[in-house]
Order: C-alpha cells, then structure tokens, then sequence
C-alpha cells in the first residue's frame, strides 16, 4: 500500500497536479478521502496522557497551496474554509519534509496506521465507467470544467 505522506510528498517534489475532487484528493490514478488523516504528529498532541492528534490530509494540501502567505493570512483562510491548519511550530519540519529537503522527520509517527486506504479513480466518459488508466491524459482543466 502507498504511503500517503511519500505520496504528497513525491507529487509536490515533482510539481504533479493533485487534484480536489468532491471529498478526495486526487495523485494520478489513487485517491483518498480529504480527511483522512496522516501519520504526521500534530505539535504538543500526545503528550501527558493526551491522545495523539494528527494532520489530514487535506490539511496538508491547503498548506501546500498557500505556502506563500504569511502565516496569518494562511491560518485565516483555512479557518474562513473550515480547514485545520498546521500548527506554526510544525510548519518549518513538515514543509521542510514535503518539499523533499528531508527525508523523515520525528514527527511523522511510523507506529500509527493511516486509517484510509487508497482507492482507484474511475472516470465517466459517454456513459461509461472507465478506469484513468485508459486516459491517454488527464488535465487539471477537464476536471474544474466538469468535463470528466
């Protein structure tokens, strides 16, 4: 099984698409659910008897696609969107990690299984369910259009 944090990972390294799709995130032909959650520790969750917190998915991706605001603007924006935000003291380490300038971090807890699985997109075309493996391409543009 893919492991989702290597993913978003790899596809923001690589400058891929990841597409928002309904309630998934979309890498090529696997899709998640947008709030499942990663294996990436929250900051100050799970300490003194606390239940560890961790961030989700689409958390992260919110994250990635505001990189450049201030902090301030970015936690604004996720909070008028109803998206969690990463926390400041995590922000440096998990962007350090997903632009690929780290290869792990201790804050990415490899005892804790991420609870969803990845599942194949299909795609309808006239009528018919076909897997994007078939798709000669996939454009960013067919999808927000809805041509899809």
């Amino acid at each position: 099984m893919a492991d989702l944090l290597s993913v978003l990972q790899q596809y923001n390294v690589n400058k891929e698409d990841i597409i928002e799709r309904n309630n998934l995130i979309i890498f090529g032909e696997l899709s998640w659910d947008k709030n499942v959650k990663t294996n990436y520790l929250m900051w100050g969750s799970g300490k003194n008897g606390e239940p560890k917190e961790f961030y989700t998915l689409e958390c992260l991706v919110f994250l990635l696609k505001h990189v450049t605001l201030p902090h301030s603007t970015y936690v604004r924006q996720a909070v008028a969107e109803g998206i969690p935000v990463v926390r400041r003291p995590d922000r440096k380490d998990l962007l350090a990690y997903l632009n690929g300038e780290i290869t792990t971090s201790e804050n990415i807890d490899e005892s804790t299984p991420v609870e969803g699985i990845p599942t194949q997109v299909e795609c309808v075309t006239d009528g018919s369910t076909e897997s994007v493996a078939n798709e000669p391409h996939l454009d960013i543009m067919d999808v927000q259009t809805g041509y899809w």
